[in-house]
């Protein structure tokens, strides 16, 4: 999955539950910037990373391996 379908995913199921990315930050100990990053497709979150916000955004993280 690509860095811009991620952060679509991410930023609308965070508008959805009505999040903003400072509320999302804080509840997933993620920082502010990373947030924003995801979000604008430019960042490369690490798993760990992703799975604190999905966690939050009560969402499924698959991995798929080839």
């Amino acid at each position: 999955m690509n860095a811009e379908i991620i952060a679509l995913i991410i930023r609308k199921r965070r508008d959805a539950l009505g999040y903003s990315q400072k509320e999302l930050a804080e509840k997933s100990g993620v920082h502010l910037r990373s947030i924003n990053n995801i979000e604008s497709g430019k960042g490369n979150p690490s798993l760990d990373t992703l799975l604190k916000i999905v966690e939050v955004l009560r969402l499924e993280l698959l991995v798929r391996i080839p």
